[in-house]
């Protein structure tokens, strides 16, 4: 069973923070705990040190009329450059309007956007076909003009203009994410020019966030048996030579960008085994023997390297690659909750948290966060 915890309501961080970098940091390393405010983060950060980032960036994929509402979670025929019609897949409510043959419009001086459902997908998401004009507007344009941020569901307020900037890391590139990478958001140019005159090297890569990273245990009695959904990622090939090359730590900006470095040794591992592929099991590593070193993992991948992981982290999960996880405070019965406790301990994870809630941090994806060293 995984470690877990009682998280106030009123400790949920409604609205970010300004300016960004103020955010508080929680340092953490063998059971010391200091902390500073994001601003200073290189001074804690060894010189030789390779900060890898998630440059995916968020798209306004909420749409809403009144009470009825669509969450875009995938473009199963499209994409984000390309015209009308498409199929788009996605949460949606109130389930009995889409249900029955739902269709809705919307306008713009610009734009005619009509969501029409087509069916079912699973228990919670449905496909949905998407018509505009003009046809020859990209989706993604589409969605600017008419979506919302996606917040997450505990952030109990309609997303405002001011949304739109600060739901999204001062680097994203990549349109794909349907939830924030937020380890990320506390990032500034400040804080990017201080990292480089220290001399840290920060490299991309690149994993679209999907609502499945997010979703509660189903049987936190049996955390092992929660259906991972997988997520794309596409790592350029100077970041894999940088990895390759690395001598110094290897610190993670966010779970989503750990969860993508520790995949490459997996995938890795799979091409040494004469098995490449571009897709990772959840629970590839519990069992595996005769692991070959890090190196020769990552000098076995081809460069670039794009797929799809659904590696799953738990307890027990033995690490290769990262040694820092710069994270924010997760929520209880969570996979991120889990991760954390893999990579600190259960030791380690009841300080961090008792020590966050005791002294007035702020959780989730507009909360403070922390660096932490793994156990």
């Amino acid at each position: 069973m995984l470690w877990s915890y009682e998280l106030p309501e009123e400790r949920i961080a409604q609205e970010p923070i300004e300016p960004r970098h103020t955010a508080r940091l929680l340092l953490y390393k063998r059971g010391e705990i200091q902390e500073t405010i994001f601003l200073r983060l290189a001074a804690f950060l060894p010189e030789n040190t390779l900060l890898l980032y998630n440059d995916s960036r968020v798209v306004p994929a909420r749409l809403r009329q009144a009470k009825k509402e669509f969450l875009l979670t995938e473009l199963t025929e499209g994409g984000w450059a390309k015209g009308s019609p498409q199929r788009w897949k996605g949460l949606f409510r109130p389930a009995r309007f889409w249900r029955k043959g739902g269709q809705l419009t919307w306008e713009t001086p610009t734009l005619t956007l009509t969501l029409a459902w087509e069916g079912p997908a699973n228990d919670r998401e449905g496909y949905f076909r998407a018509e505009w004009v003009p046809a020859q507007l990209p989706a993604l344009t589409v969605l600017e003009l008419v979506g919302e941020p996606p917040l997450p569901p505990y952030i109990r307020r309609s997303p405002t203009d001011v949304d739109r900037q600060r739901y999204q890391t001062f680097y994203a590139r990549t349109p794909g994410s349907v939830a924030a990478p937020t380890a990320g958001l506390h990032f500034t140019p400040e804080v990017w020019e201080r990292l480089h005159e220290r001399g840290i090297r920060t490299v991309p890569l690149t994993l679209h966030v999907g609502l499945g990273t997010f979703l509660p245990l189903q049987n936190p009695e049996a955390p092992e048996t929660h259906p991972m959904h997988a997520e794309y990622f596409f790592v350029p090939e100077a970041t894999i030579q940088a990895l390759r090359t690395q001598e110094g730590p290897i610190v993670c900006v966010g779970t989503t960008s750990l969860r993508t470095v520790e995949s490459l040794y997996w995938l890795g591992t799979l091409a040494l085994q004469g098995k490449p592929n571009a897709y990772l099991p959840a629970l590839l590593w519990q069992g595996a023997e005769a692991l070959p070193p890090p190196k020769e993992a990552l000098t076995a991948l081809p460069a670039p390297l794009q797929g799809q992981t659904q590696l799953y982290i738990l307890p027990g999960y033995p690490f290769q690659l990262v040694d820092g996880l710069i994270t924010n405070f997760h929520q209880p019965q969570s996979t991120l909750l889990g991760l954390v406790e893999a990579f600190i301990g259960r030791e380690g994870i009841q300080q961090v948290y008792s020590y966050a809630l005791e002294k007035g941090f702020r959780f989730l994806s507009y909360g403070d966060t922390s660096l932490l060293w793994r156990t």
